[in-house]
């Protein structure tokens, strides 16, 4: 019920303009994207985020930022990310270690390193992945862009795997615009008065 909610409030102040997921040979395309009556500053910290990801968007069971560093004004990161995929009654747990690059208040670009497999873990890998979140300028706000390029290690069922990929991404894309705007909104904090 909460959930609907924030997706209700989203979408007052976010238009999703574009979400596609397109199947091939190699695996699956994201191209998504919307426009948001947010300040970019607000846009950013949500996205990059990391490690609270798990407590707004559905399909994401944990978060790890491994490693920081800065070179040449961008900032480098390594992420590890594991979530799971579903629909009825198919289930697939997925774990990635991510080479994150981002490019403040504007970019963040990332894929997946090689990741060794853990003994006695359920989480399957990706055999490729690439992404890229973009943030754009708009009149009013800003225009956030996605795109992804994935192929799982793993076979997926021919209907339920292709509509579980579908159904999941957009539902984390559009748990990231209700989160923006229940930020947007948040009332600033109160400073103390002395």
């Amino acid at each position: 019920m909460l959930f609907a909610a924030l997706l209700d409030a989203a979408a007052a102040s976010a238009q999703l303009s574009r979400f596609n997921v397109t199947q091939d040979a190699a695996g699956y395309r994201i191209d998504a994207s919307a426009d948001l009556q947010a300040d970019q500053a607000v846009v950013w910290e949500t996205l990059t985020d990391y490690e609270k990801l798990p407590q707004f968007v559905p399909g994401i069971r944990r978060v790890r930022v491994l490693e920081t560093r800065e070179e040449a004004g961008r900032q480098h990161l390594v992420v590890e990310q594991a979530g799971e995929l579903r629909f009825l009654f198919f289930s697939r747990r997925v774990a990635v270690l991510l080479d994150v690059q981002q490019q403040p208040r504007s970019r963040v670009d990332a894929r997946a390193l090689p990741r060794p497999p853990v003994r006695g873990s359920d989480e399957s890998s990706l055999q490729h992945f690439e992404g890229t979140y973009t943030l754009r300028p708009i009149p009013g706000g800003v225009r956030l862009g996605y795109r992804a390029r994935f192929e799982p290690e793993f076979a997926l069922p021919p209907i339920l795997g292709p509509l579980a990929v579908r159904l999941t991404m957009r539902a984390q894309f559009e748990a990231m615009l209700a989160e923006i705007d229940r930020r947007r909104l948040a009332p600033a904090p109160q400073r103390a008065v002395r």
